[in-house]
């Protein structure tokens, strides 16, 4: 009877080491990230935007649905574009960062790298 008390206390002790060393990680690279988000939105100067900046954003929006002729406009400036080499670029690095981000939550969600969890019995 000992035997198992000792196998369970071994294996509720090692689940814990695990996850203690999972939460101080998990602490440590929230705080890294807190600090470097701080970092970047001061030197960035960002800031959310104001009430104002959602009404514009929406009443504009609003008078291009309701436009014909804007609608009309914008087809025939996106008939009228070149692509430029300038423009692949920018398209292949927006593209790129895209890319590793949706990696990243495919990685997050999967929580693994490589692969999707076993789930059920295997046929």
């Amino acid at each position: 009877m000992s035997a198992i008390i000792t196998k369970a206390t071994n294996t509720f002790n090692g689940l814990v080491n695990k996850s203690t060393q999972f939460v101080n990680c998990a602490t440590y690279w929230g705080k890294v990230s807190a600090e470097v988000g701080k970092i970047v939105y001061k030197s960035e100067g960002l800031a959310p935007p104001t009430q104002q900046n959602f009404q514009q954003v929406y009443q504009n929006a609003l008078k291009f649905i309701k436009s014909p002729q804007q609608q009309k406009d914008f087809v025939a400036k996106a008939a009228q574009f070149k692509p430029t080499k300038e423009c692949a670029v920018k398209a292949a690095v927006y593209g790129t960062q895209l890319l590793g981000f949706f990696s990243v939550g495919e990685i997050i969600g999967r929580r693994r790298v490589f692969g999707y969890p076993s789930v059920g019995a295997h046929h």
